[in-house]
C-alpha cells in the first residue's frame, strides 16, 4: 500500500486549520499543522512534506514570505504550494509563487481537486 501524501496546512485560524486537517485525513492524507510561515519552515526541515496549503495573512511570516523562502531553498523549490486567500489583489500579485490560488470561501471538493492536480504535477 502506498504511503499517503503528506500535507502541511499553514494557517493561524485554528478552527479552519483543524477542519481542513480532519477533512484531508478522512481523504487519506497525512496532515501536519503550523500557525505561521516560520513554524512551517521548521516543520519542513524535520518532516518530508509533499504539498503545502497556506493562508496569506498570518503573523510572524505570511504565506507570501513562506513561499518566497521555500522557492529559495533547493530542497523545497519544487514542493507544490496552494495559497488560500480572500484578497483578490493578493491572489493576482503572488500567483507565480504558488502552484494554485484558492479564493475563500471554497468548497471541500475544490480543495481536494486542487490538491490532486498539484500532486500530479498540474
Amino acid at each position: 500500500m502506498p504511503k499517503p501524501a503528506s500535507i502541511l496546512i499553514v494557517d493561524d485560524e485554528f478552527g479552519l486549520a483543524e477542519l481542513l486537517r480532519e477533512m484531508l485525513r478522512e481523504s487519506g492524507y497525512d496532515v501536519t499543522l503550523a500557525i505561521n510561515g516560520q513554524l512551517a519552515l521548521e516543520v519542513l526541515k524535520e518532516k518530508a512534506i509533499d504539498l503545502v496549503v497556506t493562508d496569506m495573512m498570518m503573523p510572524v511570516m505570511d504565506g507570501g514570505e513562506l513561499a518566497t523562502a521555500m522557492r529559495r531553498e533547493e530542497a523545497y523549490r519544487t514542493t507544490p504550494i496552494i495559497l488560500m486567500t480572500s484578497l483578490r489583489v493578493v491572489a493576482e500579485r503572488h500567483g507565480t509563487l504558488f502552484n494554485a490560488v484558492l479564493r475563500k470561501p471554497f468548497t471541500p471538493e475544490v480543495l481536494l481537486r486542487t490538491i490532486l492536480a498539484c500532486l500530479a504535477g498540474g
